[in-house]
Parts: structure tokens; sequence; C-alpha cells
């Protein structure tokens, strides 16, 4: 297996639109609503702007097949993550998680904990987590009004 994270550039923004948009993703997203070009191009600047956020994308064998963003906040880092549509289901998205800690501690030295958020309803990602060696800490119950 040749994989590895590198840290996303301009370049990657058409990309990971495509990724972002597609339905799966959206479904599994705390925000669901569809991303307008335009916004995600001014988002993306300012994410790769910002000191305290990261964009990986996971390459594996030569090819990009994910992406992993952190927002850093003191000593934890939030982590929101992607499989492109053709490659879930083989275990990527766990490999990358494993991958993470390693390369968020060389960036930010000052990361003590990694976290993610997680749909009830995305076994998937809760598997990931999971098989990747992260701990559940807690649920969250909502009542809509």
């Amino acid at each position: 297996m040749n994989a590895y994270l590198r840290a996303a550039v301009w370049e990657d923004a058409d990309l990971l639109f495509e990724w972002a948009n597609d339905s799966s993703v959206r479904k599994n997203s705390f925000s669901m609503e569809e991303i307008v070009y335009e916004e995600h191009r001014l988002w993306y600047q300012k994410l790769l702007q910002d000191e305290d956020r990261r964009e990986y994308i996971y390459i594996r064998d030569g090819a990009p097949v994910g992406q992993a963003r952190i927002a850093v906040s003191g000593e934890e880092a939030e982590i929101s993550y992607s499989i492109c549509a053709g490659q879930r289901g083989k275990g990527y998205g766990q490999e990358m998680l494993k991958m993470l800690p390693q390369q968020v501690k060389k960036d930010f030295p000052q990361v003590k904990a990694l976290k993610g958020k997680v749909k009830t309803e995305n076994a998937a990602s809760q598997r990931a987590f999971l098989g990747a060696g992260y701990q559940k800490e807690y649920e969250v119950y909502t009542e809509r009004v």
C-alpha cells in the first residue's frame, strides 16, 4: 500500500467541490444543503488562509481518494472527512483516520486530541472512527420543535 496525506492546495478546489456535493456526503453532513460553486471557492480560499484549519488530501496508490479537514481550537482539533464515491467501502476512511494524528501532530504540535462528530445514522463513519482507534465519548439527543 502506498498511501499518504498531503496538504490541499488551491488547485484542489474543484475536486473538493465535486466530492462535497456528492449526495451521500450531503446526506451525512451536518449542513445538508447543496453547495454553490462560488460560495465554495470563497470558503475554500478562506480555509487555505486560516492558520487554525487544514485540509488534507488522502492519496492512495497515486490517486486522490478522500479528504480530511481539521479545525484547531486550543489543544483539540475537530475532524470532518469524506471518501470519494467510487472508493467507499474499502476501508480507506479508517486508514486515513489512522494517519491523521501523526500528520496533525507534525502540523499542530499543541493538539492533544482529535474529535469527529458523526450523525447517528452514519454507521460507516462510526465504524471508521472506532476501527481507527478513536473512542466514542457521548451521544447527543435532540427534539425538533
